[in-house]
């Protein structure tokens, strides 16, 4: 039994291992620290937004995408009552769509990549 738990543990590590996080992405956003703002639009492309503020660049990209969560279906209970037998339904949910959203900004100065942040519930690298 042990070994199985240690097993179990094990997969379950390596699953969450190879998972996109956020901070994942930070540490990708993190590399770009010190980069040229040329190798910058030759990676990510043009950006969907900049603007300029006390002498440096902000540069903003926008990523946008829907997920589709299926509907999942009730289980059934049934109570017996003397002769008689009830059946009702428990739990379900029905379908619904969630949007994904994540605006990643890096500022630039003098032509170099001095910082980034971002918003969004889709911000996530692996």
């Amino acid at each position: 039994m042990r070994r199985f738990r240690c097993l179990w543990l094990v997969c379950v590590g390596l699953l969450l291992w190879g998972c996109a996080t956020t901070a994942k992405y930070e540490q990708m956003l993190a590399a770009w620290v010190g980069a040229s703002e040329l190798d910058l639009y030759r990676t990510w492309g043009p950006p969907n937004n900049q603007y300029e503020a006390a002498g440096s660049k902000f540069v903003s990209y926008m990523r946008q995408g829907q997920m589709w969560v299926p509907a999942t279906a009730p289980s059934y209970q049934t109570i017996f009552t003397g002769n008689s037998a009830f059946t009702q339904t428990v739990g379900g949910s029905p379908a619904y769509n969630i949007a994904l959203t994540c605006q990643t900004t890096f500022e630039i100065r003098q032509e170099t990549v001095v910082g980034s942040r971002w918003q969004g519930n889709n911000c996530t690298a692996k």
